[in-house]
């Protein structure tokens, strides 16, 4: 009832801005929930801005079932348009809901979590999950993950069966290098100061580091920032694990809701298991 009074209260918000503002407006259909918003073209393209008032869908999750469309099926579909297919099997990690519960009554799809079952932990897997999924979603989870980053992958890989693919986002900067928080992570805790947060931590070789100003992104669980990723380092991270025919999903989609700027960061990218 929550997420159904929120997108009332954003329609009612775009009919108010629609009115006394001078933004431009789109309409478009929503390729998650496949109905029609008519939406201020600011918002519509904010990479975690809802934009459709509806299901509450932002750019960054349209952006993620555009690009799986495309690599199953050859062609950009809307979600209740997707071919129904238990043969297909996927994993999302902590995806939202708002296109996970439509995406697992079309396909085998389940999606884990970090801190409750079903429980993925990508840096160490258990058996049952090698080689079990057609695709696998991870958007915006492996700026979280503990280093060694390159162990992450690894398993990423191992998940996904042979022909599958990975649709895959994280926040990243065009230049430069990935730049790791806590790289000499090993033995941690977050406590609780007077100024904030800090990040204790005893290194393999038995040194204390003490960590300030930490970086959370929103939602629960373990959602410490522990690196920004760069373009160039991300591109070589996911060719270093084995994955093949690597894209970066830069094409505007006007239709459903879609903008990328020339200059965007942190496209969704889709990777392939060959």
């Amino acid at each position: 009832m929550l997420n159904i009074f929120q997108n009332n209260l954003l329609h009612l918000k775009f009919l108010v801005l629609r009115i006394l503002s001078d933004k431009e407006f789109h309409k478009f259909r929503c390729n998650i929930c496949g109905k029609y918003s008519t939406s201020p073209l600011s918002e519509i393209k904010g990479r975690a801005t809802p934009s459709c008032y509806h299901c509450g869908s932002t750019r960054r999750f349209r952006s993620i079932v555009a690009a799986l469309s495309e690599e199953l099926f050859g062609e950009i579909l809307a979600i209740p348009d997707f071919p129904k297919s238990r043969s297909i099997t996927g994993i999302g990690m902590s995806d939202s809901d708002i296109y996970a519960v439509p995406l697992s009554k079309k396909f085998s799809y389940i999606n884990t979590y970090y801190h409750k079952e079903p429980g993925l932990d990508i840096t160490s897997l258990n058996n049952q999950m090698i080689n079990s999924s057609n695709f696998v979603i991870s958007s915006d989870v492996f700026e979280h993950v503990p280093p060694p980053i390159n162990k992450a992958f690894d398993n990423l890989f191992k998940v996904i069966k042979k022909d599958g693919v990975c649709i895959f986002s994280v926040p990243y900067i065009k230049n430069g290098t990935t730049k790791e928080h806590f790289p000499d992570l090993f033995e941690h805790n977050i406590l609780e100061k007077t100024s904030g947060k800090v990040l204790v931590n005893k290194t393999k070789d038995g040194i204390t580091q003490i960590f300030e100003n930490l970086r959370f992104h929103g939602g629960g669980g373990a959602t410490l920032e522990m690196r920004v990723f760069s373009e160039s380092s991300l591109i070589d991270d996911i060719t270093r694990a084995g994955f093949t025919d690597i894209k970066l999903h830069n094409e505007n989609i006007p239709d459903y809701g879609i903008f990328v700027d020339d200059d965007q960061n942190s496209l969704v990218i889709s990777f392939h298991k060959n």
